[in-house]
């Protein structure tokens, strides 16, 4: 709709990187206050009661978000900055590759991208390095990347002023706790705001673009998602074992456990592969 009326527009990327606006820097806060609790009261009380949430076909969803929080308490920093959003976990991505898959290829664990940027920021502070790996991995290769590709589908050009590097570096000198003010995200960005915007929106949770794929995949898309898989010529590739993956159909199904994201993931890449392989 944009493009039918102009041509350049603004847009707000970056606007989180620079200034904690993801869940998972709220997250990185809570786990810092609650890595005290013995780890047999995480693992052995509040996991087995947290399990016990039922499945929501959300995409980031409320016992999706919980779940990932009570499994990634105990792990490093930038591990659990991962694990917390990651799709697959390496142990499920093992399964999911075929035993010819596996041999052909040495399979490095992404966290290592992390760990290592976390590593190599000079900022003093956990949370901002946490920001510097979002800036350098999420941004650029996720971000821009749709923004880029579907401004461009409609000759639209758009520009990021949130991703001004005067901007950024000035932001990369603002104390963590003026970014993330408890678990307030973003909140000298807000109050930086207010008298300019509407109370509810510099007061308004952060929501992101969100498709039903759960429900899209247990219905509407069920038998296309199958016929995907099902092709000859994504079978003769011998890229997956197949078993793994209808036991992700399955759980999904059933409702035992929301695998729209990886199931999502992979109908994407077997329509890739039909079409340009």
């Amino acid at each position: 709709m944009a493009g039918e009326h102009i041509t350049v527009a603004l847009s707000g990327e970056g606007g989180d990187e620079a200034f904690a606006g993801y869940d998972t820097h709220a997250a990185y806060r809570l786990a810092s206050w609650l890595r005290w609790i013995p780890a047999f009261l995480r693992n052995g009380v509040a996991r087995p009661l947290v399990d016990l949430i039922p499945v929501s076909d959300k995409k980031v969803s409320f016992d999706f978000r919980a779940k990932r929080f009570i499994r990634g308490i105990g792990l490093p920093v930038p591990e659990a900055h991962l694990f917390w959003r990651v799709v697959l976990t390496e142990a499920e991505k093992s399964r999911l590759y075929s035993a010819a898959l596996r041999e052909q290829m040495r399979v490095l664990p992404s966290v290592r991208i992390f760990a290592d940027l976390f590593e190599k920021c000079n900022a003093k502070d956990a949370l901002n390095r946490l920001l510097y790996i979002d800036s350098k991995v999420f941004l650029p290769d996720d971000l821009f990347v749709k923004n880029d590709r579907m401004s461009m589908a409609h000759s639209l050009e758009t520009r990021v002023p949130m991703t001004d590097p005067d901007l950024l570096d000035f932001a990369s000198t603002i104390p963590p706790e003026m970014k993330l003010k408890g678990l307030r995200t973003k909140h000298i960005l807000r109050d930086a705001m207010r008298g300019m915007l509407p109370n509810p929106i510099t007061k308004k949770k952060k929501v992101g673009f969100d498709m039903p794929l759960g429900k899209w995949l247990k219905r509407e898309l069920y038998d296309f998602m199958q016929d995907a898989f099902r092709t000859q010529k994504l079978r003769d590739a011998d890229l997956f074992d197949w078993k793994f993956v209808d036991r992700m159909i399955e759980e999904h199904v059933s409702n035992r456990r929301n695998n729209g994201r990886p199931l999502w993931g992979l109908l994407n890449f077997a329509l890739w592969y039909d079409a340009y392989m």
